[in-house]
């Protein structure tokens, strides 16, 4: 396939060796691709550079300011995001080479339903699926909003939908999954004790049922067998895991902060 002129494909990177290799396959159809790294220490560098993408190195502060960063170190006018664990299907290939091959005046941004494989399976719901996110836009009209994680493109300007699927290959396993909630949990707990709010254990089991009801039952996660399953409960455990570990240092500090208050009192 030709490659699409003035499309810009951007990829933040950090010991993505596993993933890397067939997620650049994927945009061969792009004029450039642009990977920023944060300091791999595996083979991520080599990869890249052997499906001829541009490296370069940025220290990482948060995924926003990163993805920004490769927003502005793009050379085309449209850019194309992905993750490293995702790939541009054959469809979806053909739809974007569409859109560009019409010549007639494009909306701003795109969003694109995104299919997740998990447990072996193609997830179709619980709520992982269509997942539409905006990944095509025009470089002058979007830029990656949002806190600490979970972080969105906003495009000003007409937008629309494609039909085709980004495909997705997000954990590898269970473990791996609950290392990503540790870790996410972790990134809520401070964000939410930044902003002030504080929340208690009945308020953390209270999130974790109605998110298990949401996936399991009304958004189907049932359809999707014992993946379904699993999902559903991890999604539950992730609802409960954030709000108790505010609460958790929310109660540390309380108990720091007693003691230190009634010594100064009988001093």
């Amino acid at each position: 396939m030709k490659s699409i002129p003035g499309l810009s494909a951007c990829i933040i990177t950090l010991n993505e060796e596993g993933n890397l290799g067939p997620c650049l396959e994927s945009l061969d159809f792009a004029e450039e691709i642009l990977v920023i790294d944060s300091g791999s220490v595996d083979s991520t560098e080599e990869i890249a550079r052997s499906h001829r993408a541009r490296w370069l190195h940025r220290d990482f502060d948060n995924y926003v300011a990163q993805k920004n960063f490769a927003i502005e170190k793009a050379t085309g006018p449209w850019i194309l995001f992905l993750d490293a664990d995702e790939r541009v299907s054959a469809d979806l290939r053909q739809e974007i080479q569409h859109l560009f091959d019409q010549g007639s005046p494009l909306p701003d941004g795109y969003a694109i339903p995104r299919r997740t494989f998990y447990l072996g399976r193609w997830i179709r719901f619980g709520g992982w699926y269509p997942d539409y996110t905006i990944r095509l836009f025009r470089k002058d009209r979007g830029r990656f909003y949002g806190k600490t994680f979970h972080e969105k493109v906003r495009v000003t300007g007409p937008q629309s939908r494609l039909r085709s699927d980004l495909l997705h290959y997000s954990y590898r396993n269970i473990q791996e999954h609950i290392v990503m909630i540790n870790r996410y949990s972790d990134l809520f707990a401070s964000e939410r004790i930044r902003a002030g709010k504080r929340n208690g254990v009945l308020f953390s089991l209270l999130e974790a049922i109605i998110k298990f009801l949401t996936m399991y039952v009304w958004k189907g996660g049932f359809l999707d067998g014992r993946a379904g399953l699993v999902i559903a409960v991890l999604g539950a455990y992730y609802n409960f895991l954030k709000y108790i570990k505010v609460w958790e240092k929310r109660s540390t500090v309380a108990e720091i902060e007693y003691p230190r208050k009634k010594e100064h009192a009988n001093s």
